[in-house]
């Protein structure tokens, strides 16, 4: 007996890939936006706290972040190849 979701199915990587092909999509303003709600995340989320602020639950909704970052193992790592992938989104469009 399987029980399978289509969230459960996502990984990490999965999650990570599509963001990327997001990221393609969109102009500067918003690659410059969505690295400010990362900046945002960065210095506000501590994911071993358990309480987590509005703004950040917020943030991470919007981004579709918050399955993701539940491990607070991951947590970093997810955000930090994010925080990446957006800066060098950012940096290509500025060219």
């Amino acid at each position: 007996m399987k029980q399978t979701t289509s969230q459960s199915l996502e990984t990490p990587e999965n999650f990570l890939q599509e963001f990327e092909k997001e990221l393609m999509s969109i102009g500067l303003l918003e690659a410059e936006l969505t690295m400010t709600k990362l900046k945002f995340l960065g210095l506000n989320f501590d994911p071993f706290n358990p309480d987590i602020i509005l703004e950040c639950q917020q943030i991470m909704d919007n981004l579709r972040l918050t399955d993701h970052l539940k491990n607070p193992y991951l947590a970093t790592n997810i955000l930090l190849r994010l925080l990446d992938k957006t800066e060098e989104r950012i940096n290509n469009l500025k060219q």
